[in-house]
């Protein structure tokens, strides 16, 4: 693949967020969380041009970089778009509702272009989604799909000044791109087994093995559903944990989402199965 070069891009895919939360001026990102149905992004550049005039004439000039500016249409706004970045409640019932005092949250946009020779995926690392117009048709004859449109900023991510980065095949993380956050620097941490099973009839602790790029990365917080599990029923070593079985067994058979997340890198994920 070296010597290509991309004449166009199309076929937009692979589109996720990453909530962003900020601590002391720190970045961090949670896990990408896909959005189905990309049909469109348009990105345009933002920044104004700095003339400075002496000695009668141009003496100094740059562009500024503000990042880009633009739209994303997708087929439909997942439900955990609007809970986890636009702020939308939901109730016992699982009706969404839009409040005057939600605060939109900023988030890293992922994405690749499949035309792309290169296969190059893109993360955007700081930006902030407009409330979407609503709009509808009545149908007719012929049924025309209606599309849902975000209007975005993407702007440079306030600790490291960062607006975009793109990764091509072949390089390192790319295979765990759309699994975690790609950040300047950072480790980049895997897990040895991705799902796992629990019996009740033979019940056992859940160990999550990870190997860190950083040998001495260690344990931040495990969650369950998004949900922190109690630290009484953790024992963590380096970045390894360890799920007492007494926790497990108290949960409903079902299929449950685990995130090891550590001190500095990409959170880890393991689904976890519980049966009889």
């Amino acid at each position: 693949m070296n010597g290509q070069s991309n004449k166009v891009k199309y076929g937009l895919k692979n589109v996720h967020f990453a909530v962003v939360t900020e601590a002391n001026g720190v970045i961090s990102y949670g896990t990408p969380v896909p959005i189905p149905g990309a049909v469109n992004l348009t990105l345009s550049p933002a920044g104004e041009p700095v003339e400075f005039f002496a000695d009668d004439g141009r003496y100094y000039e740059e562009n500024t970089n503000n990042g880009y500016e633009g739209s994303l249409e997708i087929a439909l706004i997942p439900d955990s778009f609007r809970k986890d970045i636009l702020g939308d409640i939901e109730d016992e019932n699982g009706a969404l509702y839009e409040s005057a005092d939600a605060k939109p949250k900023h988030f890293a946009l992922l994405y690749e272009f499949d035309g792309d020779v290169h296969k190059t995926r893109y993360v955007d690392y700081y930006v902030l989604a407009a409330r979407p117009d609503v709009s509808g048709a009545t149908t007719t004859n012929t049924k025309e799909p209606q599309t849902d449109t975000l209007n975005i900023a993407a702007r440079p991510a306030p600790d490291t000044r960062l607006v975009r980065g793109r990764i091509k095949q072949n390089q390192t993380g790319y295979d765990t791109f759309f699994s975690a956050v790609y950040l300047k620097g950072a480790p980049t941490n895997t897990v040895t087994v991705s799902q796992i099973t629990f019996s009740k009839g033979q019940p056992d602790d859940v160990t999550i093995e990870v190997t860190s790029t950083d040998e001495n990365n260690a344990v931040k917080n495990v969650l369950l559903n998004g949900l922190p599990i109690p630290g009484v029923y953790l024992t963590a070593v380096g970045p390894d944990v360890t799920i007492g079985q007494e926790y497990i067994e108290d949960l409903a058979n079902n299929t449950y989402t685990i995130t090891v997340e550590l001190l500095r890198g990409n959170a880890v994920t393991v689904t976890l199965t519980v049966g009889a």
